[in-house]
């Protein structure tokens, strides 16, 4: 997925208050049908690779997402 998938995707969704998280394990769900394996989204940041092309430089971009390292609360997501 690339940035402008992302950022369109986002940007389409109705509920623009919505809480970001990592599903690991999308099979493990509570009893309502609830998926309980998340991770909030902590941080967004961005490196930048410096490809070498012989003759020339290019730059590669790409987004990083850091998610929590420990599952989210149940609270948080009813």
């Amino acid at each position: 997925m690339t940035v402008k998938d992302l950022y369109n995707w986002c940007k389409a969704y109705p509920h623009k208050e919505a809480e970001v998280y990592l599903c690991k394990d999308w099979e493990e769900v509570d009893d309502n049908g609830m998926l309980t394996d998340l991770y909030e989204l902590q941080d967004v940041t961005y490196q930048r690779n410096v490809i070498d092309m012989g003759m020339d430089f290019k730059d590669q971009y790409e987004v990083i997402l850091c998610f929590a390292d420990k599952k989210a609360d149940a609270e948080i997501r009813y």
